[in-house]
């Protein structure tokens, strides 16, 4: 419910009549085509005419110069090898170890002993005879300093050597090297039976093994 007053709230208007509108029509378009003819104009190029003035230059070349390479041959010096220095001579080895009758030995290195050796000089291996028996300087004797037949060993070399020069020369002692004594023992024995002329060999047996000394075992020199 509204309240309020409609006079012509139950009133309904007359049906009109349909309007009919009228068809449209479709205008036709005239569809123009134009043919645009593309025209091409073809530009002839324009030649330009440069006239340049030739002006002749004159260019002065220079002959080449002729550089001529001299090669001097450098002679090369071709020195022969120098020569190996000969082996001194025993009668040089010998006349470097002169005899010394003031003192009772003097110590030498291995090198020493190795030209004494080389020149033919007498070995004393100072240790026991089964240690020597083991290993020895190939060609010295056994003279152990420590055992009971030394003395007769020595009165034994002494008849061998009984002329003053013969007890001028040289004779090698070794031992085992480092702290043994022994080759020293044995050099006291002989210069006071007037051998004078004795060296001990400080490094000894070990050291001859280490430079590949010739070595033998068993109890003959």
């Amino acid at each position: 419910m509204l309240p309020g007053y409609y006079p012509d709230a139950l009133k309904v208007p007359p049906k009109q009549p349909e309007r009919v509108l009228p068809t449209p029509v479709t205008p036709s378009v005239a569809t123009e085509t134009t043919a645009t003819a593309a025209t091409t104009a073809t530009v002839a190029p324009i030649a330009t005419a440069t006239t340049t003035a030739a002006t002749p230059i004159t260019t002065t070349t220079a002959p080449p110069t002729s550089i001529t390479t001299i090669t001097t041959p450098v002679a090369t010096a071709t020195s022969a090898p120098a020569p190996a220095p000969a082996a001194p001579s025993p009668a040089d080895t010998l006349a470097r170890f002169k005899p010394h009758p003031s003192q009772a030995y003097v110590e030498i290195s291995g090198a020493d002993a190795a030209a004494l050796y080389a020149a033919g000089v007498l070995f004393l291996d100072a240790r026991r005879t089964s240690v020597y028996e083991q290993g020895h300087i190939n060609g010295a004797r056994s003279f152990s300093v420590w055992e009971s037949d030394i003395d007769d060993k020595v009165n034994a070399l002494y008849g061998e050597r009984s002329d003053p020069s013969d007890q001028d020369k040289p004779i090698v002692i070794y031992c085992s090297g480092g702290a043994c004594e022994d080759s020293h023992m044995l050099s006291q024995k002989l210069w006071g039976i007037q051998f004078n002329n004795i060296y001990v060999y400080k490094d000894g047996f070990p050291d001859w093994q280490n430079r590949g000394g010739a070595v033998r075992t068993g109890g003959q020199p």
